[in-house]
């Protein structure tokens, strides 16, 4: 699974610096009507967890990526709140708290492409789960799968101190048929002197519903619900679909 880099992570909090607004109100909702403590497994630097810690809820993050994690700190600080956040990876997730509901937006899943790991990091999201506790996972849509070679259109985002920093990305087929490779290169300009750069290789899988469902059965949970676009409008957003599970007593 990716960790993203300090030139990553800068360049996307500023350029996705809140989480949707409708898919935030969903998520805030579902995690008071769960009445309990809330994990959030790939938290990033927090633009879910962040605003969900100010809204009262009780809710903890996990993340691979150590830049990612110093940026939420940051962001809890400057905002005066505090957050419980682990620099762990999810096929060895090790908490001190069960959770009444978790959840994995914008398709952060398909971030683990092997399976074995996907089994491990349910299996070690389930052991966390109060009895009848509720997993919400966002799914990529799998019909990206037609994907063709792509060279997108450069990003950049302007930095405080004066400098940018200017995303350049290509995406192509894996040998897999389930999985895009994505080959990215951030660059820090200032004025046109480069400052620094930082390649990322990114790989993702597109889980469908069935396939994921299944890998959730084995872990112990059972899955509720299956919604799309035409069920929850934030979904057209994200472009996924969602999986509602349960981890039964």
């Amino acid at each position: 699974m990716a960790a993203y880099g300090s030139l990553c992570t800068e360049f996307y909090d500023l350029d996705k610096p809140s989480a949707p607004a409708e898919a935030l109100a969903f998520y805030i909702g579902r995690a008071r009507k769960a009445d309990g403590r809330i994990l959030e497994p790939m938290c990033g630097s927090g633009r879910f967890l962040l605003p969900m810690s100010l809204a009262g809820l009780k809710v903890d993050g996990v993340d691979s990526s150590p830049e990612m994690l110093a940026a939420c700190r940051a962001h809890a600080r400057e905002l005066g709140v505090d957050v419980s956040v682990f620099q762990q990876d999810l096929a060895s997730l090790e908490l001190p708290h069960r959770y009444s509901f978790a959840f994995i937006p914008s398709g952060s899943i398909g971030l683990i492409t092997e399976q074995e790991e996907l089994h491990r990091a349910l299996s070690r999201i389930y052991t966390h789960m109060e009895p009848s506790g509720t997993l919400l996972l966002e799914l990529e849509s799998d019909s990206r799968q037609a994907i063709t070679p792509t060279n997108f259109e450069p990003r950049t985002v302007r930095c405080a101190d004066g400098s940018s920093i200017t995303y350049t990305c290509s995406a192509k087929r894996s040998t897999r048929s389930d999985t895009i490779c994505y080959s990215g290169t951030y660059t820090r300009l200032h004025g046109a002197r480069v400052i620094e750069t930082e390649v990322e290789e990114l790989v993702l899988r597109l889980y469908n519903a069935e396939q994921l469902s299944a890998e959730l059965a084995s872990c112990g949970f059972k899955t509720t619900t299956v919604a799309d676009q035409s069920a929850l409008a934030f979904l057209a957003e994200s472009g996924c679909t969602l999986v509602e599970a349960r981890a039964d007593a």
